[in-house]
This record gives structure tokens, sequence and C-alpha cells, in this order.
């Protein structure tokens, strides 16, 4: 690659990433029903020809927002899987941590997804396959895969209740129900 493509390169990738960044500030403060490419051109300071050259369409730029939140959540369980390396149950452990590690991220970028996958659910098709490898590690690893989906489940219910603004009790009870989970997941054998 020459210097001049790698500039290019560069260029390329951080204007896509100021582009998903400044789409997860729209859906944050506006919405997901209200995330448009003409607002997301204006908040990180493009046309909206220059938006569509990163992104075709707002599924497209959905789709770039989804892939994102893929590769950080990949990046996470690379993360706690290294770190639990040699312990049982290390999927459904390293899942836990990084579904309680999303409990802090904005709603918004969800709900612009689950939104979006409503009217093209091929968008979800990443995240299905994600899921599905990780389901098949999980009852590899666990002497009790019945246990191990359910804590999984309650994990994923917990942060649909924060993605959602339906939860019925507090963070610091959320919270402490996460750290079940966790404890649970470790008396796993």
């Amino acid at each position: 690659m020459t210097d001049i493509q790698q500039t290019n390169s560069r260029k390329n990738g951080s204007s896509r990433d100021d582009i998903l960044d400044a789409a997860q500030r729209v859906a944050g403060r506006e919405g997901a029903a209200n995330l448009t490419l003409e607002k997301v051109a204006k908040e990180c300071g493009l046309s909206k020809g220059g938006l569509l050259y990163n992104f075709r369409s707002k599924d497209a730029l959905l789709e770039g927002m989804m892939e994102r939140l893929l590769e950080q959540n990949e990046a996470m369980m690379a993360s706690e899987s290294s770190a639990l390396e040699g312990e049982k149950n290390v999927t459904v452990r390293s899942l836990l941590r990084c579904i309680a590690c999303h409990q802090t991220a904005d709603p918004q970028v969800y709900l612009s997804i689950i939104a979006a996958s409503v009217q093209s659910p091929e968008l979800l098709e990443p995240i299905k396959e994600k899921l599905s490898r990780y389901y098949e590690e999980m009852v590899k690893e666990s002497s009790d895969p019945t246990m191990t989906l359910l804590l999984w489940a309650a994990a994923d219910g917990l942060l649909l209740h924060n993605v959602l603004g339906i939860a019925p009790y507090s963070n610091a009870t959320r919270n402490e129900l996460f750290q079940r989970l966790l404890s649970l997941s470790e008396e796993l054998t």
C-alpha cells in the first residue's frame, strides 16, 4: 500500500467513525425514530452527499452502527475470555460480563437497530450468526447447558429492560442481579 493509499484509508476510516459517532449522538439525543441522514450529516459537519459517499442509505448507516457495535462486543468478549483463560464456562461468563458493561451504553443505539430491523430484518443476520456461535460454545463448555442458557437469557432480559426503559427496579437492584448472575455462572461446572 502506498503512502497516499494509507493516508486515504485513514481518512476514510476516521470519516466513517466520525459519522457513526454522530449517528450515535443524534440517536441518543433525539431518539431512534428521529435518526435521519440529514441530521447525521449536520451533526458531523458533512454535506448529505459526503455522508452518502460513506453510507448510501439510512439502512447502510444503521448497518454500520450495528457492525461497529458487534466489533466492540467482539473485542470485549476477546478481552474477557483472555482474562478467564483456563477456567470453566468461559463463554457464558465472558458474555455475562459484556452484557453487564452494555448496561451503561446509550439505549438509543440499540433502539435504532431494533427499529430498523422491523423494516429490514436482514440487518439482524450478523447478530444471529454471532449469537449462534456463542450458543454452540456455551453448550459445548457446560455440563449444565440449561442453567447456562438460563443465565444468558436472564442477562439479556436485564439489558432489554434497560434499553426499553421498562425496568421496575432501580439501577442498584439491576447491578445486584447482574452480580448474582455472575456468581451463579462461576458455580457452574
